[in-house]
């Protein structure tokens, strides 16, 4: 708790603006009667140290050994503390207002005096007064990012030792702000921990160390079929843009060749976009010389839509996404799901909340309540990958669970979903396992709308088409990155055993 509440007090020392640097303008720590209210009168302690002025509102009294201590040790310096006041005072009074009401342990929705104070929050900082929460926004649920009744919104949140799930999934991504974390002197310990072997409760938020080393990197002496052939099946009538974003989306991740299948008799026969792409109807398809088959976008849920599915399930050892139509098939065709889950090649679904709910015969609102949970029920019921879109995407492979922090907004827009079903079907055809192929397409189709967005294309109104060459230009940066890490290791190798 001393080092948490000196880590608040550092960073926010900081951030201050010239009257409160000066004494002029009060910080406002609220501490709540747990040990997140512990960590805030530390802070308190800390700052008011510092010379900075400090106001502390309690919202209760201290309910903890370690908090009691706390707010002695605040008391004993000097630092004011009150209840919470009937009435706010003068709006922007504050430089900077710190949340340690309640930490990771509620799990309830906050209600009564706390509502309000929260309430009170939300106003002030609408009119311009930035909010730091301790360890997590008060309201928000730690573990599943769900939120219940009134909530913190923050700027800033520092999470202690490790970031809770729930700041990187469902609301918790609008309402925790920058997500910093404190190590407070842990490093080597918290290495060695995320070091050792996944045990079936491990999650972590994704990033290009858990997949950079699969990535398939370019040679020289290598030619379109070093890099697989891709399927892409779907497009019923009226929906055979669908697979034409996917297979899109396949060549601009690298896939060597890229082939669509169509359940519609009248689909086009070229794509003049990008004339590379071979189509077909998917009755014409030879899947059994494809690398991979990605089957679902625009694939309609009628018999000629079930048939399309069953021919890819054929196919037991090639790798297989299915997303979309195909996922809808599966719930409603036990017989479907059941060859899934016999399947012996990798196998990647990627549901939106709703097609979960039907795959788990259950609601959106379970699904979102602890998508967490969801997505390691349908990974360990299907023997899949599971890639639950959504805010925070949830990746789990049955064993271990990885949280996606790439995205924004505009990916909320039709075909998306499409164009990430293409990446994962692209990578799988040059020989990445399937989760480094999840993991990978999801981090590259979210910094894809980030780049997107920087260039001043949305969020609104971002199409999916627009993610494309983004990615592409995503993908060619890490392959450099690899390619850079690779000579530096050869290079290490090769003058390791030379004489000096």
């Amino acid at each position: 708790m001393a080092r948490a509440g000196a880590a608040v007090a550092e960073w926010l020392s900081g951030r201050l603006p010239a009257l409160a640097s000066a004494g002029h303008q009060p910080v406002l720590l609220l501490a709540g009667p747990g040990n997140n209210g512990g960590d805030a009168y530390v802070a308190a302690r800390e700052l008011h140290r510092r010379g900075l002025r400090v106001d502390v509102w309690q919202l209760g009294s201290p309910s903890t050994d370690d908090a009691r201590w706390a707010h002695a040790e605040a008391l004993a310096a000097g630092v004011p503390v009150a209840p919470v006041p009937a009435i706010w005072p003068q709006r922007l009074a504050y430089a900077w207002i710190v949340d340690g009401l309640f930490g990771i342990g509620l799990t309830r929705p906050l209600e009564g005096t706390a509502a309000a104070l929260v309430e009170r929050v939300v106003d002030a900082q609408a009119q311009g007064t930035p909010v730091l929460a301790i360890d997590i926004p008060s309201g928000l649920a730690a573990a599943t990012g769900v939120v219940n009744g009134p909530v913190i919104r923050a700027d800033v949140t520092m999470a202690m030792l490790g970031a809770s799930p729930g700041l990187f999934t469902a609301t918790g991504r609008d309402v925790a702000g920058e997500v910093l974390v404190a190590t407070l002197g842990t490093d080597e310990m918290l290495a060695a921990a995320r070091s050792g072997p996944p045990d079936g409760t491990v999650i972590t938020t994704s990033a290009p160390a858990a997949f950079l080393a699969q990535l398939p990197q370019r040679h020289h002496a290598t030619h379109k079929g070093s890099y697989g052939s891709l399927a892409v099946l779907g497009g019923h009538e009226g929906m055979v843009g669908a697979p034409l974003l996917c297979a899109r989306a396949g060549l601009m991740t690298g896939a060597g060749r890229v082939y669509v299948g169509f359940v519609a008799h009248d689909a086009p026969a070229w794509d003049p976009q990008h004339p590379e792409l071979m189509l077909r109807h998917a009755e014409n398809l030879d899947l059994t010389t494809m690398q991979a088959v990605s089957v679902g976008p625009g694939l309609g849920t009628s018999a000629a839509s079930a048939a399309c599915l069953s021919r890819a399930l054929a196919l037991d050892d090639t790798p297989l996404v299915i997303d979309a139509d195909a996922l809808n098939l599966l719930a409603t065709e036990p017989a479907l799901a059941e060859r899934v889950r016999r399947r012996n090649g990798p196998t990647v679904l990627t549901p939106h909340p709703l097609e979960a709910a039907r795959l788990a015969g259950s609601d959106v609102t379970r699904i979102q309540s602890d998508r967490l949970a969801s997505a390691r029920a349908l990974a360990q019921h299907f023997g899949a990958t599971i890639v639950l879109k959504g805010s925070g995407t949830v990746i789990d492979d049955g064993t271990r669970a990885w949280i996606n922090t790439t995205g924004n907004a505009g990916l909320a827009t039709a075909g998306t979903g499409d164009v990430l079903t293409g990446a994962i079907g692209a990578l799988l055809a040059q020989g990445m396992p399937a989760t480094q192929a999840a993991l990978a397409a999801v981090w590259l189709h979210g910094r894809a709308a980030e780049r997107c967005v920087d260039a001043g294309a949305g969020p609104a109104g971002l199409t999916a088409s627009e993610l494309l060459p983004a990615m592409r230009a995503e993908l060619a940066d890490w392959l450099n990155e690899a390619a850079r890490a690779g000579r530096c290791v050869h290079a290490l190798r090769t003058t390791s055993g030379s004489s000096p």
